[in-house]
């Protein structure tokens, strides 16, 4: 997809988010009465808008050290491109794409909590790496859903992807031992491992995504492994201590932010990379197969604001 589509994809995505802080910067601006009242409303906006304290305190500091009378002299225009400029350096410290080895094994494993959209997304990666023509087999390790088996079943058909058979109810760790193990023998360099919901806070359930690592790590230490967490937009702040367990459990390599063009909260994006380090490297806007995109920083921060 090109650069143009990408954009494009996302300011229709972000549009919630969009209207929620642009609009509302717009007005703040024009609405002041002195610097300080200013940078009071705007911190107040910041936090609003789900960017974080952290994030929120850089972005107050850099406004900081700007006289007053730049903003009123150079109008709207210089404070807007001070602004992006500040999001895009908080999330441009790390690469974001997902690589595909040639030479090895590359695991993708989906984790989240319940609802997150972990299945859909799974559906959507093997669309992508399909259509560029990757050998992939997908792993159903949510066995105990009901009918989750059988959703990733009709995606993976959809899609043209192989699917490893198993029952309802199967130890998720054995499913990914045998997923991996076929892998092998038909010759698949990538798999796709779909996991059931997890509730962070519940100990057990934790573990036993822990379990399944320690399988990928046995049997196959020697692949490329992405942990990708799913994480629902629309959870706002909730969003943080999510990724905090997860990442603390599994070493979570990045995120896919679902459902973003139902929210008004797509300032999380940013709080998640300034407070916990962990870059959000996929976004899905939509239902349909296609609809999920490589996150770009300069792209994400343009439709955000613009």
């Amino acid at each position: 997809m090109n650069i143009k589509n990408v954009f494009s994809q996302f300011k229709e995505g972000l549009y919630k988010s969009r209207i929620e802080l642009a609009n509302k910067l717009a007005f703040l601006f024009s609405d002041s009465k002195d610097k300080s009242d200013f940078l009071e409303k705007l911190e107040e906006l910041l936090i609003l808008s789900d960017l974080g304290t952290c994030a929120t305190a850089e972005i107050m500091n850099e406004f900081q050290q700007i006289n007053f009378r730049e903003y009123k002299e150079n109008n709207f225009i210089f404070f807007k491109e001070k602004l992006k400029a500040t999001l895009i350096d908080i999330l441009n410290s790390t690469a974001s794409d997902i690589k595909i080895n040639e030479d090895r094994l590359n695991i993708i494993m989906l984790v989240g909590v319940n609802g997150s959209g972990k299945t859909s997304v799974a559906g959507k990666i093997a669309y992508r790496l399909k259509n560029i023509n990757k050998d992939i087999i997908m792993v159903p390790a949510d066995t105990f859903r009901a009918a989750a088996i059988q959703q990733l079943k009709i995606l993976a058909d959809k899609v043209g992807a192989e699917m490893i058979n198993t029952k309802e109810g199967a130890d998720p760790a054995s499913v990914v031992y045998d997923g991996i193990s076929a892998a092998r023998a038909r010759k698949k360099n990538i798999v796709i491992i779909d996991t059931a919901g997890r509730l962070h806070t519940k100990t057990n359930l934790m573990n036993e995504l822990e379990k399944i690592k320690r399988v990928i790590q046995k049997e196959a230490n020697d692949c490329s492994l992405e942990i990708l967490q799913t994480i629902d937009a629309t959870m706002g702040q909730n969003a943080i201590a999510q990724a905090e367990f997860f990442n603390k459990s599994l070493g979570v390599t990045g995120i896919a932010l679902t459902k973003m063009d139902g929210t008004a909260k797509g300032g999380i994006v940013i709080a998640i990379k300034k407070e916990l380090d962990i870059t959000v490297k996929l976004i899905s806007c939509g239902e349909k197969l296609n609809n999920l995109y490589d996150f770009k920083a300069d792209k994400f921060v343009e439709a955000l604001l613009d």
